[in-house]
């Protein structure tokens, strides 16, 4: 009797480790785990996938992914001021289609329908292409409110200040879980060795939280990210409380032991809602 019972015990605690490791495993694969979500994505890609990599481009606020598909398929898009940066850091159209690989992150749920779909369009064509339901940050593993825009399709003022948001009556809160940028380009983008990183970051004022963060870790370099096209949001600065702007950037840049990346103002919102043709077509 003591035996079934021991063996009853034993039996019981074997089933609630099994189901504590796929509930974890699971937790950690749904990118809710800053650090294992990141060592997860480098076990997956494959040695030839990775070789392929030549040039990179970090989209840091997909909104509904239309930079991602202006890089792929510029056609689509005439007169897009990105594209001219695409030419210039990337080479042409060929080139970036063969051996570009795109990561985007974005922090509105309610775009992630979309990305996922041009995500797999796209790596049906070969193009590689990976979308984060994850908001940038200084720091992983942490929760942020996300406040959004209910009735405005495209969530110009998603983020996690809402001023951006007039009529607060209209506004959304979801819980996004953060991901530490810096650390996401040491592990991932880093080992890829690519010819060049272009990085456009517009994520409603979480830069001035997220570029100190970078340059006292040395990530803004030339040798890291080969160039970034930002845009500062001045409406975020006083509630931050932060003096941070593009002069004091630029200069806090030549603090870091490196040749610092080149960076300029950006801000391209043409083709805001897409277009017609879809990336599976």
């Amino acid at each position: 009797m003591k035996y079934v019972c021991k063996t009853s015990v034993v039996l019981c605690v074997l089933g609630l480790l099994i189901i504590t490791i796929h509930f974890k495993y699971n937790y950690i694969y749904d990118g809710r785990l800053g650090q294992s979500m990141l060592t997860q994505r480098s076990n997956i890609d494959n040695d030839n996938e990775v070789r392929a990599c030549r040039y990179v481009f970090l989209d840091l606020g997909s909104n509904k992914g239309v930079q991602i598909r202006k890089l792929f398929e510029p056609n689509l898009y005439p007169n897009a001021s990105i594209i001219p940066v695409f030419d210039r850091v990337f080479g042409n159209i060929s080139e970036r289609q063969r051996y570009a690989c795109a990561f985007g992150f974005e922090a509105n749920p309610r775009h992630m329908k979309r990305l996922k779909f041009i995500e797999e369009s796209y790596k049906n064509k070969d193009f590689r292409v990976d979308f984060y339901h994850l908001a940038v940050s200084d720091r992983d593993n942490d929760t942020v409110t996300i406040f959004s825009e209910t009735n405005f399709d495209l969530d110009w003022g998603a983020g996690i200040i809402d001023q951006a948001i007039n009529n607060k009556a209209n506004m959304t809160k979801y819980k996004v879980h953060t991901v530490d940028i810096v650390r996401f380009i040491v592990e991932i983008i880093n080992p890829l060795k690519s010819k060049a990183v272009f990085m456009k970051m517009d994520i409603e004022g979480s830069e001035y939280l997220v570029l100190p963060h970078m340059i006292k870790n040395n990530i803004l370099c030339k040798d890291i990210i080969t160039s970034a096209g930002i845009e500062l949001h001045e409406w975020a600065r006083k509630p931050l409380k932060t003096s941070l702007d593009l002069s004091k950037f630029k200069q806090n840049l030549k603090l870091q032991s490196c040749v610092p990346t080149s960076v300029f103002p950006l801000d391209d919102e043409s083709y805001n809602l897409d277009v017609a043709i879809n990336p599976d077509s």
